[in-house]
């Protein structure tokens, strides 16, 4: 009876298998350049139905290569390829081994082929109109290609988020802090917040106003037909800066009262025939925003295996800040100070199941730390304000940080002993990040105790004979430092039997709820911090002095 049913599963087994082979069997075959018969990588090849439907579809690899499952359904194989003349053929008949279909693609002798296709009726009348709008197919062709491979080759990413304050109107980065994906991601770099559907509907910002949200668009709202009906398509004006590129300006049909909208330009590479960036200008902003030239950026990068993908990108917006000056009868008075404002990411690194690797070209920091006397500073711990980047100092006092977004930083030196305060020690290291460069420095190291002096210095709280130092900080329940909140000192000898004692010394904190002090007491001595409100304690913290510095985090609850 077991032979029986073995035999039967067995038989089962082999009908399913059959049947799974039948219904979904490969495509495979290699694409070429018809005139050089070079492999074409990056052919978006498309299989599909009898009423043009696609079913599934792929990228070819660097030796033009392919692989598609061919469904019951396929009747077609479509390939597309910026800069080639896109190609329909009958699949034949399949057979057991699979469907072998190697096909030859025509490179267009230029990018820009005069096509005639139904257009919006709100674009005004062009001589260039049907060049734009081959143009376009051609990079819809581009942009399908980077769809697909986000798709069918993702690939494990590390991206870089940015924010950035500039200095004025210009592009010079005032200040800036990077932040790093806490896991590698697979696939996604740059995905646009809303449908291209929502976009031509509502525009792409949430007001008008500098406080609202801005929004730009990625590959698939490019690509949609609901992008395509909406804005009208030129070819832009040539720029000496952009040798071999050509442009394709886009910009809304319809100008709609109060919607914010884009006029942008999406730039292609006529001789290497892929998709270079977009640039794009916001409409319908406020007029003293105009100067700041609010608007966005997305960057393309083709690898060899022929995935495109999104490598940078940036929203650019304008803010404003509360400033005070003097008018001309000696009264202050307020303005709104406008600044230009940068949000963005960059793809860091990327590699692909097929060992395929990606890494941007980014910039580098090296910095010797020593001691005062010159000598080597092993351990010492460097770090980026405002960043994730950190570096630890080796046996010879070097340490190298890598992969650093283009811009300002200033260093700072994390020290265990007030790693609670979420603080770090500052430096007179600045340095600006270069693509492809590396920075290198000396830096001697300061010590917690130097730093303490010198605000105590500075805030008048040194006296001839201090040797134990305080350094803490008030926060909220939720870590959020506490501003202008009074401290009250009290000291305790080492005594037996002593009493607290209230000392005439009184802190206040500044913005970053820190506070120090610099004390002439002798080893041993216990020292007590207290916060109050309207006569009420509402935080407190003590400690004794076994060495020559105390660290004190006081969680405080306001009263109101």
């Amino acid at each position: 009876m077991r032979g029986r049913i073995g035999s039967a599963a067995a038989i089962i087994a082999s009908l399913v298998a059959i049947a799974c082979t039948a219904v979904a069997q490969s495509v495979t075959g290699t694409v070429r350049d018809s005139v050089s018969r070079r492999p074409v990588s990056g052919v978006v090849v498309m299989l599909l139905d009898s009423a043009g439907t696609t079913i599934v579809r792929n990228l070819t690899n660097e030796r033009g290569e392919y692989r598609v499952l061919r469904g019951a359904a396929a009747r077609t194989a479509r390939f597309v390829r910026i800069g080639f003349t896109p190609r329909d053929l009958l699949l034949p008949q399949r057979d057991s081994t699979g469907t072998r279909l190697d096909v030859s693609m025509l490179a267009l002798p230029n990018l820009i082929q005069a096509i005639h296709i139904r257009e919006n009726s709100n674009c005004r009348v062009r001589k260039d109109r049907a060049q734009a709008l081959g143009l376009w197919e051609q990079a819809r062709a581009g942009l399908l290609a980077t769809i697909v491979a986000r798709e069918e080759n993702p690939a494990k990413v590390w991206r870089l988020g940015f924010y950035r304050v500039m200095d004025g109107n210009s592009t010079v980065i005032e200040r800036q802090r990077v932040e790093s994906d806490s896991a590698e991601a697979t696939g996604k770099t740059y995905i646009a917040a809303h449908a291209a559907s929502d976009f031509v509907r509502l525009g792409f910002s949430t007001d008008s106003l500098a406080s609202a949200t801005f929004f730009g668009p990625d590959a698939d709202v490019l690509l949609s037909d609901a992008f395509a009906l909406a804005y009208c398509f030129e070819i832009a004006d040539h720029e000496k800066s952009r040798p071999n590129q050509i442009g394709l300006r886009f910009l809304p049909a319809d100008h709609r009262k109060g919607r914010v909208d884009i006029d942008g330009t999406l730039w292609i590479d006529s001789v290497a025939r892929a998709l270079v960036d977009v640039e794009y200008k916001y409409l319908n902003v406020e007029a003293g925003a105009v100067r700041f030239r609010p608007g966005g950026y997305v960057s393309f990068h083709s690898m060899k295996n022929g995935v495109v993908m999104i490598d940078r990108w940036w929203i650019r917006v304008v803010s404003a800040s509360k400033d005070t000056m003097m008018n001309g009868n000696g009264r202050l008075r307020y303005r709104d100070w406008l600044f230009a404002e940068e949000d963005g990411g960059e793809l860091a690194r990327a590699t692909w199941p097929d060992g395929t690797d990606f890494r941007a070209p980014l910039g580098a920091l090296r910095v010797r730390a020593i001691k005062k006397d010159g000598k080597p500073a092993p351990g010492t711990i460097l770090s980026l304000v405002a960043t994730h980047y950190y570096g630890t100092a080796d046996a010879n006092g070097l340490v190298v940080i890598k992969d650093l977004l283009p811009g300002p930083y200033a260093v700072r030196i994390i020290d265990p002993r007030i790693a609670e305060l979420g603080i770090g020690l500052p430096t007179s290291l600045r340095f600006v990040a270069a693509r492809d460069s590396t920075a290198i420095a000396t830096l001697t190291i300061p010590t917690v105790e130097s730093m303490i002096a010198e605000r105590c210095v500075a805030n008048h709280q040194w006296t001839v004979g201090d040797s134990l130092f305080t350094m803490g900080r008030v926060v909220t329940p939720d870590g959020k430092p506490v501003n202008n909140a009074r401290i009250t000192l009290f000291v305790q000898s080492r005594e037996a039997d002593a009493k607290w004692v209230q000392s005439q010394q009184y802190f206040t904190t500044g913005t970053d709820g820190m506070f120090e002090f610099c004390h002439p007491f002798p080893p041993h001595t216990r020292v007590r911090y207290i916060v109050a409100e309207d006569g009420f304690v509402v935080g407190q913290a003590e400690g004794e002095f076994t060495s020559n510095f105390l660290v004190f985090r006081i969680a405080v609850q306001p009263l109101r």
